[in-house]
């Protein structure tokens, strides 16, 4: 038979655990603002390697470097191996959420241990799990949240006998925070420097006020060792973050600051945790009733205990300087934001540890009963909006599956902030970047409007801004000439109530009067790969370094190439002249479906040699192809083509090549003259 006395606050933790991460895997979709987008750049980096991801590679480059931001984009690429992107969306969320209230009471355990109520406050981690920064689709911060915890538990727990075993793993989370981001990052650190400062500093105040004679400062500075100690296995700490501070500052001197009405009205209106609309904010306001009676309670506590220090006092300060520091800081310091948000989201948490939890059995059933109805108040009404919000976003990506492999795409809208549901939404635009969506499911997609590409501290950076774009998605279509212009030359393939999906007009196939006929009566075309304005080789078509591909006929998919040489003159008009890069590039063709043979001409300039690799619709036709020695090579092989379009991507190799000469260079280059498709039965 069930007795409810055999339950216990793990049972209860539990409980509300799994409530706080239903509404992830109720619904479709995660209304976050640029959540989507981090699940877009992770595909980015698991596909950039293979070539035959000639957009994506064309669009972005990868800024593989050590830096914040790091932890989201690794922790969803390693899942995007094991789930479809949506699901690694939720599992990614339902960790980085879920951590967080862990995090939280593992910090309270490390802080107070074997008290009486240690968890009384600990509750209050769980309406600090979902938040601003969360909703704005900020996934680094969140897991930077449970980083600092558990980082400061630990470090808390193991303060007094800091052996080297703890000491690598202390710095381990510190690494993990840092590569989450930087403003836990920074907080952390003086978080966990307030508290060694006070800790020792009050104990050897303390022992110095108890020896009042002329060996006090003796007994003083005996006690102050720990702090000493700590300070030395701090300094690369605080190295890496005093550099990463003075390097931000160069590049941006001045930050962006906003005025004392915005401050008061965010820190009374606790808006750290409030996001769609502003029915938090009363509810946040209960919250700071409650706690205001917890200080007054604790207050009262320790002067009728007449405790005047105590180490959790630490955490009173922290709470002092945090909310300090948050009235103080600026909004912005260049591309990096919200400064003031990611403070704030931290006061109370840090002033929770300092209230006394011993206040009585009645006292702390009362208290744990309001800040977990707190919780599910904060908790129904959240997931009452992902209810409401959902179907428009299942809306906006319903057309995601229709977009092509090897294609780009932009968006448009009149107002990101409109929702049928809850009206105009003022803190976060859930709609704004779910449209990455549509580059996830097929291979190969440009999401030209990815905002991330535009800041260094993020792993996928922009490479080519002036990519062709095949499709535009139009939520709320702008009603302007702006917008019509800019998709006269486009057709609606999908349409909703709020959505209209654009793709490129096309031609009706391929334009087989650009061919001619063999002996045999088979078509073949012939193009000759030159500088503009060179000598054309006879019925061959010039290809330029700008010939872009249009529908029907053919091209450079891609940005690149944008060299090109004329050679040795004694040679034919075909072989005497190129193209060449260092970069990747794609020609497309379009064609009937059917099979085909395809010749290839290389050529070498004088005392050079190249490395020439050949992707054709995907397969590897060439791997580190040699030509040198001033020779023409010539190579042939036969294609299946069946989606109307022969795509060949050229580019380099891994390995360096030796080269001397006119062409002497440390990097990679091929040169391409010409090619001839020829279709066979």
């Amino acid at each position: 038979m069930f007795n409810w006395k055999n339950l216990s606050w793990k049972h209860l933790f539990v409980v509300l655990l799994v409530l706080h991460l239903l509404p992830l895997w109720i619904f479709a979709y995660f209304p976050s603002q640029d959540g989507v987008s981090h699940i877009y750049n992770a595909k980015v980096l698991t596909d950039y390697a293979d070539q035959a991801n000639y957009k994506m590679r064309d669009a972005w480059q990868l800024n593989i470097t050590i830096f914040p931001n790091w932890l989201s984009h690794i922790s969803l690429a390693a899942l995007l191996y094991i789930f479809p992107p949506v699901i690694a969306e939720k599992v990614f969320l339902s960790i980085a959420i879920g951590m967080i209230p862990i995090s939280f009471f593992y910090f309270f355990n490390a802080v107070h241990k074997d008290q009486e109520g240690k968890f009384v406050y600990a509750w209050l981690g769980f309406p600090f799990a979902y938040n601003y920064l969360l909703y704005m689709g900020f996934y680094n911060f969140t897991l930077s949240i449970s980083c600092f915890f558990f980082s400061f538990g630990f470090w808390w727990r193991h303060k007094d006998d800091m052996q080297v075993r703890h000491l690598a793993w202390l710095y381990i989370l510190l690494l993990l925070t840092y590569l989450s981001h930087i403003a836990s990052y920074g907080l952390i650190v003086f978080a966990i420097s307030i508290a060694a400062g006070w800790t020792w500093g009050t104990k050897a105040l303390a022992a110095g006020w108890r020896e009042r004679h002329a060996e006090w400062h003796r007994e003083f500075i005996i006690r102050l060792k720990p702090v000493f100690r700590f300070l030395i296995y701090m300094v690369p700490i605080y190295f890496v973050l005093i550099e990463y501070y003075l390097e931000s500052l160069k590049k941006h001197p001045q930050g962006n600051h906003r005025g004392i009405a915005w401050i008061w009205e965010y820190f009374f209106g606790v808006k750290s945790i409030v996001y769609f609309t502003d029915w938090h904010i009363p509810v946040n306001r209960f919250l700071l009733v409650v706690l205001a009676i917890a200080v007054v309670i604790s207050i009262g506590y320790r002067i009728y205990r007449r405790d005047w220090v105590r180490q959790t006092d630490a955490f009173l300060l922290i709470a002092i300087v945090f909310t300090y520091m948050f009235i103080r800081a600026p909004r912005s310091y260049g591309p990096g934001g919200w400064i003031n948000d990611r403070i704030h989201l931290y006061i109370l948490l840090m002033l929770a540890p300092w209230l006394i939890p011993d206040i009585g059995k009645f006292g702390r059933y009362t208290v744990a009963a309001c800040l977990i109805v707190f919780s599910l108040l904060h908790w129904g009404r959240t997931a009452y909006d992902h209810g409401r919000i959902a179907p428009e976003i299942a809306e906006l990506v319903s057309g995601a599956k229709l977009i092509e492999p090897h294609t780009n795409f932009r968006h448009r809208t009149s107002d990101w902030h409109k929702s049928e549901a809850l009206g105009r939404i003022e803190y976060v635009t859930p709609f704004a970047h779910s449209t990455a969506y549509y580059g996830v499911y097929a291979d190969d997609v440009g999401h030209l409007e990815n905002y991330e590409a535009a800041y260094d501290y993020f792993p996928v950076n922009r490479k080519n801004a002036s990519a062709p774009v095949d499709y535009f998605v139009a939520w709320y279509p702008p009603d302007t000439d702006a917008f019509r212009n800019e998709t006269a030359n486009y057709e609606v393939i999908h349409e909703t109530k709020h959505l209209r999906l654009y793709r490129k007009r096309r031609a009706p196939g391929p334009m087989l009067d650009l061919w001619q006929r063999n002996e045999a009566g088979n078509l073949v075309i012939r193009f000759d790969m030159q500088p503009d304005g060179s000598n054309t080789a006879t019925d061959h078509h010039a290809i330029g370094p700008n010939t872009l591909y249009q529908s029907g006929k053919f091209g450079w998919d891609t940005r690149a190439p944008h060299e090109a040489y004329r050679g040795n003159k004694n040679r034919t008009e075909l072989t005497q002249d190129a193209v060449w890069s260092k970069e990747d590039a794609a020609f497309k063709l379009d064609l009937p479906a059917g099979r085909y043979r395809v010749t290839n001409t290389f050529s070498a300039s004088r005392n050079a040699i190249h490395t020439v690799n050949l992707l054709a619709n995907g397969k590897r036709i060439l791997k580190d192809f040699i030509v040198d020695n001033n020779e023409v090579h010539q190579h042939t092989y036969t294609v299946e083509a069946t989606d109307g379009y022969l795509t060949q991507v050229i580019f380099t190799p891994n390995t360096r090549v030796q080269t001397g000469g006119e062409w002497d260079r440390k990097d990679h280059f091929w040169i391409w003259n010409g090619c001839t498709v020829e279709q066979i039965f």
